[in-house]
C-alpha cells in the first residue's frame, strides 16, 4: 500500500450500514516507532470503537481506493468498547489468529464404522485464508483397549502429531508429540478433506479415537488451500466427521474432545499447540 495514498484510506462496512468503527489516526512515516511482528516498520492506521458495546469487525473493510472499497476485509475479531486497534499497511495480509475453540465434547462415546459425524456445540468461524488445526483428546477409563482404525491420506507435509499415555488423561496435556505425514480423512460441513485408503492398525496412530494406552492426543493440520479445494468458504463451520474403517464395538470412551484453531503454520512440528 502506497505511503502517498495513506491519507486516502477509508473504512467501510460491506453491507453499507452506519459504521461505528472509525479511523482515529495514522502514520506514513513509521521509521522506528511501532514495529510489526517481523521487526519491520510499515505504515499503519489506528481504528477506534466509538460505542459502549463490543463490536465484531467482520464485514468491515479498509481501502485506499474509492472504487474498491473492500480491498482488505477484516476477519471475525472483536473490538471492545472505546478501545483502539493498530493495523499495519504492510501488504503481508496477516490477520489475527485465535486460540483453540472447543467445539465438541461427546461425553460417553461408542464409535461405529463409516463416517462418525460430530455437530459442533457452537459454530467455529473460519476466515477463509488461515490454515486450521484440529486437536482431539480421547480417554477411556476402562484401560487398554484398541484404537479405532481410520481411513487416512498421505500428505506432502507433516500433517499430524500424536501422543498417548497409560493410566490417566495426561496425554491430553502433553507438550510434545510424534509428527507424521499422514492424516485421517475428515469432513467439514459435510465436505471431504482427504480420500486416501491408508489405515492405522488398532495399536497405531494417528487415531483421533485412540486409547490403546487409555488416553491419546492428536493434532491435525488442514491447509487453507485444501479447504478451498473442497469447496469450503469463509464463514461458520458447524460439523466435523472422521471416517472409521473398523472399531471394536466394546470400546467406549469416557469422552472425545475436539477443538479447532486457525494457524499460519504450514506444517506440524513435534511441539503441540497449547490446548484451550
Amino acid at each position: 500500500m502506497s505511503k502517498k495514498l495513506l491519507i486516502l484510506f477509508f473504512l467501510s462496512f460491506c453491507n453499507y450500514l452506519h459504521a461505528q468503527i472509525v479511523i482515529n489516526e495514522g502514520s506514513n512515516r513509521n521509521y522506528n516507532a511501532i514495529p510489526d511482528e517481523n521487526g519491520d516498520y510499515p505504515d499503519w492506521i489506528e481504528i477506534y470503537n466509538t460505542t459502549s458495546d463490543t463490536l465484531s469487525l467482520l464485514n468491515y473493510a479498509l481501502s485506499d481506493n474509492e472504487t474498491e472499497p473492500t480491498k482488505w476485509t477484516f476477519p471475525n475479531v472483536k473490538l471492545p468498547p472505546n478501545e483502539f486497534k493498530t493495523i499495519f499497511c504492510s501488504g503481508k495480509d496477516r490477520k489475527p489468529i485465535s486460540g483453540f475453540t472447543t467445539v465438541v465434547n461427546t461425553g460417553t462415546y461408542n464409535p461405529t464404522t463409516g463416517w462418525n459425524n460430530h455437530p459442533f456445540d457452537t459454530p467455529f468461524y473460519w476466515d477463509g485464508v488461515s490454515n486450521i488445526l484440529v486437536s482431539t483428546c480421547s480417554y477411556s477409563s476402562t484401560g487398554y483397549t484398541s484404537n479405532s482404525v481410520f481411513r487416512q491420506s498421505v500428505t506432502p507435509f507433516l500433517s499430524s502429531a500424536f501422543s498417548f499415555q497409560d493410566g490417566s488423561e495426561a496425554a491430553c496435556f502433553a507438550n510434545y508429540g510424534t509428527p507424521v505425514a499422514l492424516r485421517p480423512n475428515m469432513k467439514l460441513n459435510g465436505l471431504t478433506i482427504g480420500s486416501g485408503n491408508v489405515q492405522n492398525s488398532a495399536t497405531d496412530y494417528p487415531a483421533p479415537y485412540g486409547n490403546w494406552y487409555w488416553g491419546a492426543k492428536n493434532q491435525m493440520l488442514i491447509l487453507a488451500s485444501e479447504l478451498n479445494a473442497a469447496g469450503i468458504t469463509a464463514g461458520d463451520i458447524s460439523s466435523l466427521a472422521f471416517n472409521v474403517a473398523d472399531t471394536d464395538p466394546n470400546t467406549v470412551y469416557d469422552y472425545i474432545e475436539i477443538s479447532l484453531k486457525m494457524v499460519s503454520t504450514n506444517e506440524i512440528s513435534s511441539t503441540f499447540e497449547s490446548r484451550p
